[in-house]
């Protein structure tokens, strides 16, 4: 969108028209600064660039066509962000804001163009925009003035696209208050994650939880540093002592005064975005505190769940070893009497062996096996007899050397 006028540059105002292009189409590495500002003898040009990641249903790769055949086709960051029903699955995909200016400080009503590039449907920027578009003059500085009050018109629509995505996060993991108290709805489903389904779910949305922090952040740094090489750029050329009211050089005492004023629109600029920037990273870190717990309910959940599994189990285990043992004397007395050692001429005394044998080593087998899970069962009774056992052990292998202790103490003192 060219806001007014038309500038001609030769080959650098090519470049850096290309320049601009390429950031605003290509893909960003991590931490790269994206957003430039060059100062020549006569022009002025600085690039800024946001981004936005959206979110919605008509960004699903199955209803949405991103970029048309021919134009364009810029390297975008997009996905799906899956439900657990499958249902209501939301797509994202990045989306930039893109300002370009390209203005004269040398001329007392300097020419100026301004590009404005975007992914997204509002394309009529002040129409959408809640900052008014008006012309101020600041000298040889008005197209820095309009560049910046066209920035404060950007910013309430990208806030709005990220409040937005951050509305359809709350639909696709919030809980309202319906399914707490509605007793037709299962309940277990959002207890209990056999599936690990929502446990991925929470994991997916937290980690883009943070790549949205991470990214309007980022916008904030890009800002500060827009306007420090501004600064940089504008006293390194001797811009500040330059004139601003004739061609012929002679100092402005008007000049300082609009440098001031340029400032301080600048930082009208970085505040009003850091103001939108906190009220989006504190919404961002409330939610994130929000998946978190419920991330942890469901893991306590689960684990109890998982416990009161597990001790079904060892009872089941429990019956399948009381059979066993109900079955193991038979068994190995058949064992043992099959072998060759036990042959016996009389088979009614073959089989009274048999039978005695067989009665008393299930009655020894039983018996020790009703007392071991008798003390099993309960920790202090296993306790206590592992206390009674050591002292028994102490006593039996220890008392002659203390006979022989006592003894030798006993002539002692009656020698003396």
């Amino acid at each position: 969108m060219s806001v007014a006028g038309d500038t001609r540059q030769g080959i650098l105002g090519t470049k850096k028209a290309l320049r601009f292009l390429s950031r605003h189409t290509s893909n960003w590495p991590r931490f790269m600064q994206t957003s430039e500002v060059w100062l020549s003898s006569s022009w002025i040009h600085i690039h800024f660039h946001l981004r936005v990641l959206s979110a919605g249903k008509k960004y699903l790769p199955s209803t949405n066509k991103l970029w048309p055949k021919n134009g364009l086709r810029p390297s975008r960051v997009s996905g799906v962000l899956a439900s657990l029903d499958g249902v209501d699955s939301i797509g994202i995909i990045e989306e930039r804001f893109s300002l370009a200016i390209v203005t004269s400080h040398t001329a007392d009503m300097p020419p100026y163009t301004i590009f404005y590039l975007s992914d997204s449907e509002y394309r009529r920027l002040f129409m959408e925009s809640e900052q008014p578009l008006d012309m101020p003059s600041q000298g040889r500085f008005t197209g820095i003035a309009v560049y910046l009050k066209v920035l404060l018109s950007i910013f309430p629509i990208w806030k709005r696209k990220w409040v937005e995505t951050l509305n359809e996060i709350d639909k696709l993991v919030g809980v309202e208050i319906d399914e707490l108290f509605d007793p037709k709805r299962d309940g277990a489903t959002m207890m209990f994650d056999s599936t690990f389904e929502r446990s991925r779910l929470y994991f997916t949305v937290l980690q883009a939880l943070r790549i949205f922090s991470e990214w309007i952040q980022e916008s904030g740094r890009e800002l500060q540093q827009l306007k420090q090489d501004f600064d940089a750029n504008i006293q390194s050329s001797g811009t500040r002592r330059g004139s601003i009211g004739s061609s012929s050089g002679s100092e402005s005492p008007n000049f300082f005064m609009i440098m001031k004023e340029i400032d301080e629109a600048w930082e009208k600029v970085i505040s009003i975005h850091g103001a939108s920037s906190k009220s989006l990273i504190d919404r961002i870190e409330k939610k994130e505190e929000e998946i978190k717990s419920f991330r942890d309910g469901l893991f306590s959940a689960t684990s109890v769940r998982e416990a009161s599994r597990a001790t079904i189990l060892n009872q089941y285990i429990l019956v399948f070893t009381i059979v066993t043992i109900f079955y193991l004397p038979l068994s190995y007395v058949s064992s043992l009497f099959s072998m060759g050692i036990f042959a016996y001429d009389d088979a009614g005394l073959g089989q009274s062996s048999f039978l005695i044998s067989t009665v008393l080593i299930a009655l020894a087998t039983w018996t020790i096996s009703a007392i071991v899970l008798w003390l099993v069962h309960d920790d202090k009774r296993l306790s206590k007899f592992k206390l009674l056992l050591g002292s028994l052990r102490w006593k039996t292998f220890h008392s002659p050397r203390r006979r022989a202790f006592e003894e030798k103490t006993e002539s002692i003192f009656h020698s003396v």
